[in-house]
């Protein structure tokens, strides 16, 4: 019996995504004019699951493209407390991040901070009816998902994010430079999909999966772990990659799987975290630009060719998070496109 095959369609369906956004640039700038002819103080970005790691990385590349303080939060956190975040006067863009439009707390949070003076919404979506409660909307265009599981439409939001952090911040050129997205993200998935096979079929014995990253790539790197844990019911965890030192690295045996997601601004301390992890047993993957050469001696890497930053990279580097989530389930015999006790949108009654 063939198992997770609609989940697996769908990872493979990103590339065409990316492709979609580029195809609609010109209709995503014209928003973001109309957006960003005020000025704010801040800018929040907000979603729930998923959606909130996307949030988490949003706010990184926004905050270092534009001079505008941003933070990421989980919607719930916006609804019961709307007064610490929004409720002081200031002039704040809220960013909602969602598959789907209906997903309660996605509406309890944004109806309720749309009502204090100085708040705007810009909805960062792949479902045009979230057009119905926000002041703005980018939309992914190209990101129908029939599975639970969110894969493409999480990284396409991403990618758009990107493209709002570099427009934002004036950097139009970085995103004239990922003209060639789609066809590069299709050749790293391949690559990615053979490293994540190979991991698991050569170490049955894993049982804990880590994965770290700094930047925006902590955002990242906690979506690796929610779909290691969805797709294969894994014992996973993410952190910014120097804090594993504090505390969480005590778990570290030979069971133990640690990937890192690279950054161009943190390979030093990686590497020597990396060869401390090593050194207690854990199998170890390094990912990014030169992982080849910057993490020499580790037991797997991957080499991001493209010549991006770390920015540019984040919409394709978690396609591993992805993939291992796959080949996790596969091995224990479970059916990632039906996982347990999960639903593609939160309905609250």
């Amino acid at each position: 019996m063939k198992y997770s095959e609609l989940t697996y369609k769908e990872i493979y369906g990103q590339p065409v995504s990316f492709q979609a956004v580029n195809d609609h640039l010109e209709d995503i700038y014209a928003v973001l004019d109309q957006v960003f002819a005020e000025d704010y103080d801040e800018v929040i970005f907000t979603g729930c699951g998923t959606s909130l790691y996307l949030a988490q990385a949003a706010a990184h590349a926004f905050g270092s493209c534009t001079a505008i303080p941003a933070k990421g939060m989980c919607c719930s956190e916006l609804y019961y407390f709307p007064e610490v975040y929004v409720g002081k006067g200031r002039k704040v863009l809220v960013v909602p991040i969602t598959r789907k439009s209906y997903t309660t707390e996605v509406r309890m949070a944004i109806d309720k901070v749309r009502g204090f003076a100085g708040v705007k919404s810009l909805s960062i979506t792949c479902d045009p009816d979230s057009r119905a409660y926000n002041d703005y909307m980018v939309l992914s265009p190209d990101t129908a998902e029939e599975s639970v599981i969110m894969t493409r439409s999480f990284t396409s939001m991403v990618y758009l994010a990107v493209v709002l952090a570099f427009y934002a911040g004036g950097k139009k050129g970085k995103i004239q430079e990922m003209e060639g997205y789609g066809a590069q993200s299709e050749e790293f998935l391949r690559a990615a999909d053979a490293m994540a096979e190979k991991i698991v079929k050569g170490h049955p014995e894993l049982n804990l999966f880590i994965t770290l990253g700094q930047g925006v790539n902590y955002g990242i790197a906690n979506e690796c772990m929610n779909k290691m844990k969805e797709m294969g019911l894994a014992n996973s965890e993410a952190y910014y990659s120097l804090e594993y030192r504090h505390g969480p690295m005590s778990l570290v045996d030979e069971k133990t799987l640690v990937i890192l997601l690279g950054n161009e601004e943190t390979v030093e301390g990686d590497a020597k975290l990396l060869a401390q992890m090593k050194g207690y047993g854990a199998v170890v993957l390094a990912i990014g630009n030169d992982a080849s050469k910057n993490f020499d001696g580790m037991d797997y890497v991957l080499d991001m060719p493209f010549g991006y930053d770390s920015l540019q990279n984040a919409a394709m580097i978690g396609f591993i998070g992805q993939l291992m989530g796959y080949y996790i389930a596969a091995q224990k015999g479970l059916d990632a496109d039906t996982p347990r006790h999960l639903s593609q949108a939160i309905i609250i009654q």
